[in-house]
């Protein structure tokens, strides 16, 4: 199939921002995947090519390929080898990724994300503090924990614990309502701009069984999460449980 430069000219293309805290390519993304989901881009239909991409973006090559192959990596594109990058039928509605936020994940899934405030309160550091966080013992801090839901669905637990050196006041806002990242990148000009995970299998306690409406025992999946600040410095760390009967849980690493 040939090129549709006539179908590139008639989408809704949402020009990268450079003053947005998100990655260039990020926001390529997002923008791609919105006009797949909406219908503007169909499946079997053969996505613009590189080059007009990066003059209705007004982005680099490189940003659009990283665009393009995260896309591809959740089965939104397939890409053909001499031909081009075609748009695939929305095949993982429930794949759950974790290399973004919560509130960021629900709305590209199509989900109205929603907290249940469980915890907050401030605090210091101790000898109990999370491993990244062993070098700022007696630094203030922010216990955070919630019931986070997609729609109505309970999805998982968070137990975060959050530097909060850089962002007094933390425990001020209404995290029922607010979104964590986006309090520390709007408020405090705090950009998290890496994210690791370590995985591990559990049980579900009764406690845990209750509130996401699961079996006592059943599988859950423990990610133990560190997010880091631009500089490198570590300002969040959470304890998420996840309901693994029905959510598919992957990490893409976009280069």
């Amino acid at each position: 199939m040939a090129s549709q430069p006539s179908l590139a000219l008639n989408l809704d293309i949402r020009p990268a921002d450079p003053h947005n805290p998100l990655p260039l390519y990020y926001q390529v993304y997002a923008d791609l995947k919105r006009l797949i989901r909406t219908g503007a881009l169909r499946p079997g239909e053969l996505l613009p090519p590189e080059l007009t991409l990066c003059d209705l973006y007004r982005v680099g090559r490189q940003t659009v390929r990283s665009a393009v192959m995260r896309l591809v990596d959740e089965g939104w594109l397939e890409r053909h080898r001499g031909i081009g990058t075609y748009v695939m039928a929305p095949q993982h509605a429930q794949r759950f990724f974790l290399d973004r936020s919560f509130s960021q994940q629900m709305e590209e899934m199509g989900k109205h994300p929603r907290s249940m405030v469980l915890r907050q309160t401030p605090g210091v550091l101790d000898e109990q503090a999370p491993e990244p966080f062993q070098s700022k013992k007696g630094a203030p801090c922010f216990y955070l924990t919630r019931l986070r839901f997609g729609d109505e669905e309970p999805i998982g637990i968070q137990h975060a614990t959050i530097v909060t050196e850089h962002c007094p006041g933390l425990e001020a806002y209404d995290f029922n309502t607010h979104s964590l990242y986006a309090v520390l990148s709007q408020n405090y000009n705090l950009i998290v701009a890496r994210i690791t995970h370590a995985f591990s299998a559990v049980s579900a306690s009764p406690y845990q069984a209750e509130l996401l409406q699961t079996m006592l025992g059943a599988p859950l999946l423990l990610v133990k999460t560190t997010a880091f600040l631009e500089n490198g410095e570590p300002i969040e760390h959470t304890l998420s449980y996840y309901r693994s009967d029905r959510f598919e849980f992957t990490v893409v690493h976009t280069l």
